[in-house]
């Protein structure tokens, strides 16, 4: 009877492991299946929200809504070749991202054009952001039902000074140069004349680029594009006849004028598509995505202010990896970031410059490359940027908050005891003593004298022409390229066919593409849900004391909200 009672319960044992594995079995197989993409299709895309550099960090079936920049280059140079797709259709609602982006994913556009296959937008609403990015179709229609509006741009800065002061907490914060000026919505409540200035500069470079691309795309001379812009908003008809739209439709229209009809497919379906390949051949070239605030340690999840953890040991192994994979020619690094630590920053120049001495590194600049993101483009060998990316920012800043004030408001209470004079200078309870302030700026001007003296040896500039670039100021692409701070106008296209030039791999030759980091598969999702929180170096504490206090740091000093 027992040996009977333990055969069932290893037969039913059994049963469950079985039943276990064919239900991952059946998920596995429902995730990963290639969905069926009909001959003579359009491929649709909508073009909304968020507009990320690498995917979600999640197995792509799982992924949130949201379109990157690694996707939409990846496929599209899959649709390019793919004789299943005759052309693309393009929905286009209110976006949030620079116009760094909207530049990129207009050039992808272009080049998918080259292959004799239309593309076509639908601007259904939205303002110039969004029409700029609609112009770079064969045609683009206006939504029946509603109206662009392409006035100007417009930035608004926030200063919380005088709450902060109610609140009782004091913000002590210090920077190179006036022009570096991260924490003055701090330390300010109104624009400094070099803030001011640096706006302003970078308003005027981004209509220009915007004007002269649109006057481009639509065939219609910059007079009439300004013109407009100056008029707006106006009537969809207004737009129509100034030539800067073909026509006024609804979607349904637009779709059904497509000779022939024409069947529609996801771009969220497609990209679950693996056929046909883009990118075949023995030599390869590495792409490197590197976005989101700069740290040391791994990267993944979000610090405290929402955006991308760029890790600095994670980039610098898949810089490593790169350079010591054989079959890796050239690699390019791919920046979006607005700064961070200065050693997390030097980690990761540290290895693309070893990466440098062995094969060719080029650098292609997304919405943001400042400061700790100017920091690690310093080992490419050539440097390609947006007109719109914002870079530069070459400076330091450093402080701390105090919060006595606002701890006695709330009935807490602080004691320090201290084994040295500066072992408390981080402190929220108290202020920087004076020896403590010349300890912090001594540091933070040793950390910007070797920031000016990397920028002038990669950009073979003298110091005193760096320093007179320098002092935290950030520079359009386009004005960037006019200093020498980069090299080149152009997006990860570009970035990539120069480094198929400098690895001196023949114009046509096929060539394969290794992209770091690589997208998750099931069981790397999986696997994570198994990791012990208290191993995650970005749990919550970690994320605090990310921010406990901001001494010394690279970090741009605004962030550009297009209105």
């Amino acid at each position: 009877m027992k040996k009977k009672g333990l055969l069932i319960t290893v037969m039913v044992v059994l049963l469950l492991i079985l039943g276990i594995v064919f239900i991952f079995g059946m998920i596995y197989m429902s995730l990963t299946a290639e969905p069926y993409v009909p001959d003579q299709a359009y491929l649709k895309i909508n073009l909304a929200g968020p507009i990320h550099e690498s995917p979600a960090k999640s197995f792509p079936s799982l992924a949130s809504s949201g379109l990157s920049i690694r996707d939409l280059w990846f496929h599209l140079q899959r649709a390019k070749i793919d004789r299943r797709i005759r052309g693309i259709v393009i929905k286009i609602l209110p976006l949030e991202c620079g116009l760094a982006k909207i530049e990129e994913i207009g050039g992808l556009l272009r080049d998918f054009k080259r292959s004799g296959k239309p593309v076509v937008a639908l601007v259904e609403e939205g303002g110039l952001r969004e029409y700029y990015l609609g112009s770079f179709a064969d045609k683009v229609y206006g939504f029946r039902g509603g109206s662009l509006y392409l006035h100007g741009f417009a930035a608004e800065a926030t200063f919380i000074k005088n709450t902060f002061s109610k609140l009782g907490i004091k913000a002590e914060f210090y920077h190179t140069g006036d022009y570096k000026t991260a924490s003055n919505m701090f330390t300010e409540d109104r624009l400094t004349p070099a803030h001011r200035e640096s706006l302003e500069k970078l308003l005027t470079d981004f209509t220009a680029s915007v004007n002269a691309g649109i006057a481009a795309n639509r065939h219609v001379a910059p007079e009439v594009v300004h013109r407009l812009l100056e008029d707006s908003p106006l009537p969809n008809e207004d737009y129509l006849k100034a030539k800067l739209l073909d026509g006024v439709a609804y979607e349904d229209e637009i779709v059904d004028n497509l000779k022939p009809h024409c069947p529609l497919v996801a771009f969220s379906t497609y990209r679950k598509t693996s056929s046909p390949a883009p990118f075949r051949g023995s030599q390869q070239i590495a792409v490197v995505f590197a976005s989101g605030e700069i740290y040391s340690g791994e990267g993944g999840g979000k610090s405290l202010l929402g955006d991308e953890v760029l890790g600095a040991d994670t980039v610098a192994e898949f810089l490593r990896s790169a350079r010591k994979n054989f079959s890796v020619k050239a690699v390019v690094l791919r920046i979006d970031s607005p700064g961070g630590s200065p050693s997390a920053s030097d980690v990761i120049l540290r290895e693309a410059e070893l990466l440098a001495q062995k094969k060719p590194l080029v650098v292609s600049m997304s919405d943001l490359a400042g400061s700790g993101g100017y920091w690690i483009a310093l080992g490419g060998r050539e440097i390609y940027a947006q007109p719109s990316t914002l870079t530069g920012s070459i400076g330091v800043l450093g402080g701390k908050f105090v919060l006595r004030d606002f701890y006695t408001k709330i009935g807490v209470s602080k004691e320090i005891v201290e084994t040295t004079p500066c072992s408390a200078m981080f402190s929220d309870y108290r202020e920087f003593s004076p020896a403590e302030r010349e300890k912090v700026l001594a540091e933070m001007r040793q950390i910007y004298q070797g920031f000016l003296r990397r920028v002038s040896q990669s950009r073979k500039l003298s110091l005193a022409g760096v320093e007179r670039l320098a002092q935290g100021r950030v520079w359009s692409g386009r004005s960037a390229v006019d200093v020498r701070l980069i090299d080149h106008l152009g997006g990860l296209n570009e970035a990539v066919a120069a480094a198929k030039r400098l690895a001196r791999i023949r114009e046509g030759e096929p060539v394969g593409m290794k992209i770091y980091p690589r997208e998750k598969t099931l069981l790397d999702v999986v696997l994570q849900l198994f990791e012990s929180r208290s191993e995650n170096p970005l749990d919550i504490q970690a994320r605090l004391k990310m921010y406990e206090h901001f001494y010394p740091a690279l970090e741009l000093p605004f962030t550009v909200k297009i209105r």
